[in-house]
C-alpha cells in the first residue's frame, strides 16, 4: 500500500482544478516525484533486506543443523572415549593389584629361600645316603641274581639228569628182565654154576618194581613264582588305637595309611601312584605300611617272575 491513499489523491486533484479557476498552479509535482523515487528505493531495499533476511535464516538453520550433527558426533566420541578410559582404568587397577600380589609372593619367596636352601641341602644329603644304599643293594642284588641264575641252571641240569636216570633205570630194568629170561632158559646148567652162584639169587619182578626212580629233593617252579600283592586302605588309620599299635609309622594328622600284603617268602619292589602323588617302597614278606597326604584311588605295581608289570587298584577316603 502507498504512503498516500486514493482518497487523499482525489482531494489533491480536486484542489488543483479549483485553484486553477482562480489563477493558482500546483507546484508540488517535483516533490511528489522525489518522494515516489524515495519510496521506490525504499521498497527495493525492503525487498532486498527480506531476501537477505531469508538467506540469513537459511544459513542459520544450516549452521544449527551442522552444529547439532557435529555436537552429536562429538558427544558420541566423548562417550566412547570415557568408556575406553573406564575400561583402561579397570585394567590398570587389575594389573596394579596383580603386580602387588606378585610382589608380595616374591617377598615371601625370598623370605622362604633360606629355609628352602636348607631343605634342599638336607634332601641332597638324604639322596646321597639313599644312592649309597641303592648302590649297596644293587651290588647284593647282582650277587644274588648270579647265585639264582646258577641255581636255576643247576636245577635245569638236574631235571635233565633225572630224565636221563629214569630212562637208564627203565633200560636197566628191561635188561634185568631179559637176563631173568635167560636164567630160566639155563635152568639145566643150574647145577654147574650152583657153587658159584648159590648166594646170588636174581632179583624178582616185585623187587625190580620196588626200585624207585624218583630223585630228591624236588624243586618246584611254584617256588619261583611271584604271588600277587594285596592292597588295603586302613579306615581307622587316624584312630588312637591304631597309632598306639603302630608307633613306628609316626602317623601325622591327615595322613592316609595303606597296607601292602606280600604272601611271598621274599621282598618285592613296588611303585605306587595316586593322583599327583607317587613313590616306591619295598614290600617285605607279610605286611608293609606306607602313607600318603590325600585320599583317592591308589594303584600299586610290581613285576612278576617274568619281568611283566602287574598292578592292583584300591579306593581310599
Amino acid at each position: 500500500m502507498g504512503l498516500i491513499s486514493g482518497k487523499v489523491a482525489a482531494v489533491a486533484l480536486t484542489g488543483t482544478l479549483a485553484l486553477g479557476t482562480v489563477g493558482f498552479t500546483f507546484t508540488g509535482g517535483e516533490t511528489v516525484d522525489k518522494v515516489k523515487a524515495q519510496l521506490e528505493e525504499l521498497k527495493n531495499k525492503v525487498v532486498q533486506y527480506e531476501v537477505v533476511e531469508n538467506s540469513l535464516f537459511s544459513k542459520i538453520e544450516l549452521i544449527k543443523t551442522n552444529a547439532t550433527a557435529s555436537l552429536t558426533d562429538a558427544n558420541e566420541k566423548i562417550v566412547s572415549a570415557k568408556t575406553e578410559i573406564n575400561n583402561l582404568k579397570a585394567s590398570k587397577s587389575f594389573l596394579e593389584k596383580q603386580i602387588q600380589n606378585l610382589n608380595a609372593e616374591v617377598t615371601g619367596l625370598k623370605a622362604d629361600l633360606g629355609a628352602a636352601n636348607e631343605t634342599i641341602a638336607e634332601k641332597e644329603s638324604e639322596i646321597e645316603a639313599l644312592e649309597s644304599e641303592l648302590s649297596s643293594v644293587s651290588g647284593e642284588l647282582e650277587v644274588l641274581q648270579a647265585q639264582y641264575d646258577t641255581l636255576l641252571a643247576d636245577y635245569n641240569a638236574l631235571v635233565e639228569e633225572n630224565k636221563t636216570n629214569i630212562s637208564e633205570a627203565e633200560r636197566a630194568n628191561a635188561e634185568v628182565q631179559a637176563a631173568n629170561a635167560k636164567v630160566a632158559e639155563l635152568e639145566g646148567k643150574y647145577s654147574e654154576v650152583d657153587q658159584a652162584t648159590k648166594n646170588n639169587e636174581p632179583m624178582t619182578n616185585a623187587e625190580l618194581d620196588a626200585i624207585g626212580t624218583d630223585v630228591t629233593p624236588d624243586v618246584h617252579d611254584a617256588e619261583l613264582v611271584v604271588q600277587n600283592l594285596q592292597l588295603t586302605y586302613i579306615q581307622d588309620g587316624q584312630s588312637e588305637e591304631f597309632k598306639e599299635a603302630h608307633p613306628d609309622l609316626d602317623i601325622q594328622e591327615g595322613d592316609r595309611v595303606w597296607r601292602v600284603t606280600n604272601k611271598n617268602d621274599f621282598a618285592v619292589y613296588v611303585e605306587y601312584v595316586k593322583g599327583s602323588e607317587n613313590g616306591e617302597l619295598v614290600a617285605n614278606p607279610s605286611q608293609t605300611f606306607y602313607m600318603t597326604e590325600s585320599g583317592g584311588t591308589m594303584i600299586i605295581k610290581w613285576q612278576d617272575e617274568n619281568g611283566v608289570w602287574q598292578q592292583t587298584v584300591k579306593a581310599g577316603a
